[in-house]
């Protein structure tokens, strides 16, 4: 599948060189996940809305991120990006196809003592915005004692905004999956009505 591919029913892929199984069926699969939001786009306003929310308050965070992991990441003698495995949850898909932004062109998560694929030798090579949840939101035990020390930013502050957006992701999924399981509902019982 090309990564040009986009319009009301394909996602758009970010570039990313090199093919294998593992990137087609993670295309495809999102391609199959476009298909069923866009179906149901006229039930997924609201969810929508939030998703834009969520979107809002990453962009709010990335300065505060960018900033710590430049003060610590760069000293790290074990980068999170090498000892962790990462990949994109449900809800990481679910805000970028509701807000009908590019996605990866392959899941983030590798076999168990492999490094992230979109680590370089200058760091992650995806976007902010496009960067899994669980990267965005992660606050390693240097950058903790960095915070305690000179308290800024202010971890009270930044585990607030932090978890606001884990609140607002769950929320729009739990929007995403009503709307879709009373739409299906109405359409396997004729009893049913569908409330907005």
């Amino acid at each position: 599948m090309a990564n040009d591919t986009h319009g009301d029913f394909l996602p758009r892929f970010w570039p990313e060189t090199g093919d294998s199984a593992r990137s087609r069926q993670w295309q495809q699969s999102n391609c199959a996940l476009k298909r069923l939001l866009n179906r149901h786009r006229p039930l997924l306003e609201k969810a929508t809305a939030t998703a834009g929310t969520i979107r809002r308050g990453i962009d709010e965070l990335i300065h505060t991120m960018e900033s710590l992991r430049r003060r610590t990441c760069r000293f790290c003698p074990e980068p999170c990006c090498i000892t962790n495995t990462v990949w994109f949850d449900f809800r990481d898909l679910l805000a970028m196809h509701l807000l009908d932004e590019s996605l990866p062109a392959r899941q983030a998560a590798t076999e168990p003592g492999e490094s992230c694929p979109f680590l370089d030798h200058h760091g992650c090579r995806l976007p902010w915005r496009m960067r899994p949840w669980m990267c965005l939101k992660y606050i390693c035990p240097a950058q903790r004692a960095l915070m305690k020390k000179d308290g800024r930013p202010d971890p009270t502050a930044l585990a607030d905004r932090i978890g606001r957006i884990e609140d607002q992701r769950f929320r729009m999924e739990a929007e995403v999956l009503d709307r879709i399981r009373i739409r299906r509902k109405s359409r396997t019982d004729p009893s049913t009505k569908l409330v907005g």
